[in-house]
């Protein structure tokens, strides 16, 4: 999902009022889990419904006086005014208070439902990032088939779980659309620390029973081919979690190509993705 099609449709703001179908929620979810602009922009529209609720509860305050207070002093302008026998005067009054308090309560009624809405959005949109998150730990924490290792990989996992977590970064890449993907604007992006020796790419897969095996190709932009693998097997969450020693990809921009191979032999397409490397 392009950043430009999010803008035009509104996408973000759609995802956080419960508005999106099934599909473009999933497209989408896929797309911020890994953009800090679109993370960005979703925290800014919780922080402006945030505000909404503020505004909504010092509203309330106004208009409990009103109804504790002010038509107590309107009741008695009233009883003055029909001891006075202004009667036409009198049902002006009347119109305009009754008009008057109609308004603070629709008012009233629409901020409280803005309010749940942005409450529901917020709390789904929460659950969603914080079980991305933890899918992508878990990858960290899967090791690694004899087949993905290669002279190019990082040394084997640690021991220690809290030192692999904090040493070697996970970015869960998404799947570029159309024939022609457009390296110019990579969708993913990888950031390597001055301190990583190792970085894990993750690749989710669909369950194909016809498949056996899986070869991943990454080059670069200009077609040279950097890192080649055949017979690469899926971990238990059917997902490829490739380690690649950090030094391997220059800033630049690469292309990631998986190939399904079948039990004959046969290979088939399954997925590109493009990517930029980083360095902070």
């Amino acid at each position: 999902m392009e950043h430009s099609y999010i803008e035009d449709h509104h996408i973000a703001d759609r995802y956080l009022s419960g508005k999106l179908s099934i599909k473009e929620r999933m497209r989408f979810e896929e797309h911020f889990v890994d953009c800090a602009e679109c993370l960005d922009w979703l925290q800014t529209i919780d922080d402006f419904r945030a505000g909404l609720r503020t505004v909504a509860a010092e509203e309330a305050a106004p208009l409990r006086a009103f109804l504790s207070v002010g038509q107590a002093g309107a009741l008695a302008r009233i009883a003055r005014l029909v001891r006075r026998r202004q009667a036409p005067l009198l049902a002006v009054i009347i119109l305009l208070t009754a008009l008057s308090t109609a308004l603070l309560v629709l008012e009233w009624r629409g901020a409280r439902r803005e309010l749940a809405q942005a409450q529901q959005a917020s709390s789904e949109w929460r659950r969603k990032y914080e079980e991305s998150e933890k899918a992508v730990l878990k990858l960290a924490k899967e090791t690694q088939t004899p087949e993905m290792k290669s002279p190019d990989s990082a040394p084997g996992p640690s021991h220690n779980a809290g030192e692999r977590q904090s040493a070697t970064p996970v970015f869960a890449l998404s799947v570029v659309r159309g024939d022609n993907p457009d390296l110019s604007q990579p969708v993913n992006r990888i950031t390597l620390g001055p301190q990583s020796k190792s970085v894990i790419l993750s690749l989710e897969l669909e369950p194909d029973p016809d498949i056996h095996s899986y070869r991943v190709d990454i080059s670069t932009s200009d077609g040279r081919s950097v890192w080649t693998r055949d017979g690469l097997k899926p971990n238990s969450k059917n997902a490829l979690a490739l380690r690649f020693n950090s030094k391997l990809f220059k800033p630049g921009d690469y292309l990631l190509t998986l190939e399904g191979i079948t039990a004959q032999g046969g290979r088939a397409p399954v997925a590109t993705y493009a990517f930029r490397a980083l360095t902070q």
